[in-house]
């Protein structure tokens, strides 16, 4: 038989997870029952089947709006906050 090891949860709720597991950045999860199994993923690989959909054509004046939203090739600012990002874009 395999061996079974609880989750358990701290004072706040959260699960600790298992030294092994606590690096993953990315869990899939099944819920089956009152049981949750939790696979590590290494990339997202699912991606839902979207060949059904119908095309959809925008209206010319819609085209013009996002081609102005899209041409924007500003480079990104790095930082861990807002008043950071400020800071940085005001140098």
């Amino acid at each position: 038989m395999s061996e079974i090891n609880l989750l358990k949860t701290d004072n706040r709720g959260r699960v600790t997870l298992p030294p092994a597991f606590r690096k993953e950045p990315l869990f899939e999860y099944v819920i089956e029952g009152e049981q949750t199994i939790l696979y590590p993923v290494r990339t997202v690989r699912k991606y839902p089947d979207l060949s059904d959909l119908p095309g959809e054509n925008l209206p010319p004046a819609w085209e013009q709006k996002e081609q102005k939203v899209n041409k924007d090739t500003r480079k990104g600012i790095r930082a861990a906050s807002a008043s950071d990002a400020l800071k940085r874009l005001g140098k």
